[in-house]
């Protein structure tokens, strides 16, 4: 599989960021890699791997899609780490990903957390990723990449939601370095690239009204298909309605390519308006794991 090359380089090659460091052996390593393809209607596993810190397990929500949900038995991410996620859906395979918990990244003395996920889908396949928030905690370094590559008729419905630190818990990041790359391709052609970078106080750097408004949690739905066009108004009605007072949305499609994106002051309300936004999507309702 493809993921285990990326993480091999990265642990022989080490990087700008990771030399000298002298805890370097006891970094937590982690890779998922599986591919899925459907026979007569059901979609089933062909490869997995799983190693070192992630492990899958495939609970039965649905008669026909696979269901992959993955943990961390490392309890979270730290300087230094390097994970590695990888999922190939087949033709006409329907699969669904999701995380058991959210994710935590820590401090880190040195070295960044590296965080790779690469995702394929053939023609046919429907793919949904839908992991829970990332939480960044004070000195967090994080480095994440999100490589995409689907078919002219395959579909991706997709979420990422952030925050910085635990509000209830009266916690400020004020130290952050913070970097993420997506790149999204269908047909092999450039469909969507989105850089972002957080770095010093995130808080302050939030809090003026131009930048966050005092936001602590940023996110976004992804639905990338044909029909993107179609869900465009239906979202943008959805997010419209009471309640959601406490968010700032937008909503934008180009080229089968539908962005919702959210700023609230906490993960409760960043979380009530990606949800809201999913339902509306093909595929997109929350996979049970959210609710344990």
């Amino acid at each position: 599989m493809y993921a285990s090359a990326s993480l091999s380089e990265r642990e022989q090659g080490g990087g700008a960021d990771a030399g000298g460091d002298p805890l370097a052996g006891i970094r937590a390593r982690g890779v998922i890699a599986f591919s899925a393809h459907a026979q007569e209607g059901v979609t089933r596993r062909t490869r997995v791997r799983e190693e070192g810190a992630l492990r899958l397990r495939f609970p039965v929500e649905s008669k026909t899609r696979l269901d992959a949900v993955v943990v961390n038995v490392a309890g979270g991410m730290a300087g230094g780490d390097l994970y590695d996620v990888a999922i190939d859906a087949g033709e006409r395979a329907h699969v669904a990903f999701a995380t058991a918990a959210a994710e935590k990244v820590y401090r880190a003395l040195g070295a960044p957390t590296r965080s790779d996920m690469r995702l394929r889908a053939d023609a046919g396949a429907r793919l949904a990723v839908l992991p829970q928030e990332t939480i960044l905690f004070d000195g967090a370094r994080l480095r994440r990449n999100v490589e995409i590559d689907l078919h002219e008729s395959a579909r991706l419905v997709m979420c990422d939601l952030v925050v910085l630190g635990r509000a209830a818990m009266g916690e400020q990041v004020r130290a952050l370095d913070w970097a993420d790359r997506w790149r999204l391709r269908r047909a092999g052609a450039l469909a969507w690239a989105d850089n972002a970078r957080l770095a010093g106080d995130a808080c302050a750097a939030l809090a003026r009204k131009a930048t966050g408004a005092g936001a602590r949690a940023f996110g976004l739905a992804l639905y990338a298909a044909r029909d993107a066009q179609d869900h465009l108004e239906p979202v943008r009605a959805c997010l419209g309605d009471a309640g959601l007072e406490r968010v700032e949305w937008g909503v934008t499609c180009l080229e089968g390519v539908l962005i919702a994106r959210f700023i609230a002051p906490d993960a409760y309300d960043a979380r009530r308006a990606m949800e809201r936004a999913l339902r509306i999507l093909p595929d997109g309702s929350p996979p049970r794991s959210w609710s344990t």
